[in-house]
């Protein structure tokens, strides 16, 4: 913790951060909570490093197991807890807050001592220290992608020709539990036919027919927190040569996006180098999203990895490259892995087989 909060202190130029967001303050100081409406907020002092966490009294054993703070404020539903703000923090001092996350009303709260002048956000500071990841980072992100595979793997074992979405995303469910995960980290989405086009299509009680395309996206949350994210898409039963031409292209779009994806490369470079090879086989319209995004702690983390993003890669980024084609009167197919990128290489933590083949299903 002490480590991130250091950077966390040299990196904002506010004399104090307020992290309000219960999954950035699980990334400070290791516990999660959720707080419902309940105030919950992590004070840092950037100058002395000191750090104060105002929560509720409900939570306070398992804040204190789980932490190692300078200062615990805990408060009951009867209590004005932004007082203890006031208290922590002089009228004349500069804050730096969660735009993208502190309420407007808890807003109105700080200007009632705090000149408006004087609070500034650090989302941009936080999301780059979270884009960061180190090797024990590394290995929880494995662990949970070695879940998500394991119960993907099991699909192959089952006839899923007549059977709904719903049925087959339970199925995943339960499998990826039984393996150690504490829920989906979203999903699982499984769209089958042409519904497979829809890029964030709902996953529902269409009927599972031969000859469709099965595109199931999907991750899990670790027992630790840590997600995965990863899409493979089957042809149940039988390809046609169109079918086959779509998700070859689309593979080695995939492949593409993933030997561009070094350290120090420009990452509109890498939207580019996968997105090109769908533009070329002539379904160029039909890719209409980026190639992919971070994730860690949450399914959507900086950085993003589009065609416009001028940015370079870094040595702990994690990433996915998910190209696809989505063609309405066809169907759509999305191929996604999750690398790390390390400083002499990249480490793609997905194994789970992609080439065509592998992909015929029953």
């Amino acid at each position: 913790m002490t480590s991130k909060i250091e950077a966390l202190a040299e990196s904002v130029k506010a004399d104090y951060s307020l992290i309000s967001d219960p999954v950035n303050i699980f990334y400070f100081t290791g516990v999660h909570l959720n707080p419902h409406e309940r105030l919950l907020l992590l004070v840092v002092d950037n100058k002395t490093l000191e750090t104060a966490m105002i929560f509720p009294a409900l939570d306070g054993e398992t804040v204190r197991a789980n932490t190692k703070l300078t200062t615990y404020l805990p408060h009951d539903d009867k209590d004005d807890a932004f007082q203890y703000v006031f208290d922590t923090i002089a009228e004349n001092k500069t804050i730096a807050v969660e735009g993208e996350h502190l309420i407007y009303s808890r807003y109105l709260r700080l200007i009632e001592k705090y000149a408006p002048e004087n609070i500034s956000t650090l989302d941009n500071e936080v999301n780059y220290l979270r884009g960061k990841k180190n090797e024990h980072d590394k290995a929880e992100i494995q662990r949970a992608v070695e879940m998500t595979e394991r119960a993907l793997e099991d699909l192959k074992t089952i006839t899923v020709e007549g059977k709904t979405e719903m049925e087959i995303s339970d199925f995943l469910v339960k499998q990826f539990k039984s393996y150690g995960a504490a829920g989906p980290s979203f999903g699982p989405s499984v769209l089958a036919g042409k519904k497979s086009a829809m890029p964030h299509g709902d996953t529902g009680t269409d009927v599972i027919k031969r000859g469709d395309f099965l595109l199931i996206d999907f991750g899990v949350v670790s027992d630790t927190g840590y997600v995965s994210d990863m899409t493979r898409t089957f042809i149940v039963g039988e390809a046609t040569a169109e079918q086959e031409k779509i998700y070859k292209t689309v593979l080695v779009s995939n492949l593409e996006g993933i030997k561009a994806s070094q350290k120090g490369t420009v990452m509109g470079d890498i939207d580019r180098a996968s997105r090109a090879v769908i533009e070329e086989a002539g379904y160029g319209e039909y890719f209409m999203h980026r190639i992919g995004h971070g994730l860690g702690l949450d399914v959507h983390e900086a950085p993003s990895v589009h065609g416009d993003n001028t940015d370079k890669l870094e040595a702990g980024h994690v990433i996915t490259i998910e190209p696809g084609i989505y063609i309405p009167e066809i169907g759509g197919v999305r191929i996604e892995d999750m690398l790390y990128i390390d400083e002499d290489t990249t480490y793609n933590f997905n194994s789970f087989p992609k080439d065509f083949e592998s992909m015929i299903i029953k």
